[in-house]
This record gives C-alpha cells, sequence and structure tokens, in this order.
C-alpha cells in the first residue's frame, strides 16, 4: 500500500473504502469503483467534487461510523486558512476553486473514458448524450478558472 499523508484526500477517501468496500463507495456516489480508487490513490490527480465527498462522508456514517473522514480533512485544511491573515478570503477562494477545478478535471477524464470505451453506447464514437455532457463538464470547469482569475485578481 502506497503512504498517504493525514491531510490529504486520497488518505481520507482511503479511509472510506477500507470501511465501505469499493462497491458500496461507488453506489453511494453513483459513479465506477475504479473512479474511487483513483480518488484514494495519492499519485493519481483525480478527486472527488464537494458533492461526492459529502455522499461519501454521508455512506460512511450511515455504517455506523463516527467522524466523516473528507469532513475531518476540510476543517483541519480551512482551519488553517480561517485562522490566518487578514488575506483569509481570497486564499480560501482560491483553495475552493483549485480543489474544485480536481474535481472537475476528474469528472471529464471519467466522462470521455467512459465514452470512448468500445462498450460504451456509440462505441468509440461520441454520442449525443456524451458529447452533451462532456460539454457540459468542460464549461463547469471553465466556470471554475474564472473563479480562480477573479479571486487572484483581487489578492
Amino acid at each position: 500500500m502506497k503512504p498517504r499523508h493525514p491531510k490529504k484526500f486520497a488518505s481520507a477517501v482511503t479511509k472510506i473504502r477500507s470501511a465501505l468496500g469499493d462497491d458500496l463507495c461507488a453506489a453511494a456516489v453513483g459513479r465506477s469503483a475504479s473512479l474511487v480508487r483513483k480518488w484514494a490513490d495519492p499519485d493519481h490527480s483525480s478527486l472527488p467534487n464537494v458533492e461526492q465527498a459529502v455522499l461519501l462522508d454521508t455512506a460512511y456514517i450511515e455504517h455506523e461510523h463516527k467522524k466523516p473522514p473528507l469532513l475531518d480533512l476540510y476543517t483541519d485544511v480551512m482551519a488553517e486558512y480561517v485562522d490566518a491573515d487578514k488575506n483569509q478570503k481570497v486564499r480560501v477562494d482560491i483553495l475552493l476553486s483549485t480543489l474544485s477545478v480536481q474535481g472537475i478535471v476528474g469528472d471529464l477524464s471519467e466522462a470521455i473514458r467512459e465514452a470512448l470505451s468500445p462498450k460504451s453506447e456509440g462505441g468509440r464514437q461520441l454520442t449525443p448524450r456524451e458529447r452533451s455532457e462532456i460539454l457540459a463538464i468542460l464549461e463547469r470547469l471553465d466556470d471554475v478558472v474564472d473563479s480562480i482569475e477573479d479571486a487572484v485578481e483581487e489578492s
């Protein structure tokens, strides 16, 4: 097993995966088990988005576990910024937006991989639905990149 830093998302997802298993985690977020494994891999750039993190923590709590690992991690990371100097809002905005980019890129990678799979609806050709889904994810990415740019300009 790869070493995981306790203040990293991969470590929190690994804790949830260990308690619930890949299939239950995948079902909780409505994504593939392989994507959940990627989120737990410290060498992979894919991360759960905020909604997926909430769903994983919720599943963890619903299965008799106490403290939600992703919320704990998020709280610890944010505490460093909330207690910081007067530029805290800008730092938080940049941090949150950057974390969102990673989650969206993970969603984009998964959508493209699934769409181009020979087992997908259109085989190796994009269907109109798949194209629309990928374009919607790219639009989300564009919005978040714009918010990072705004936060950097305000700093």
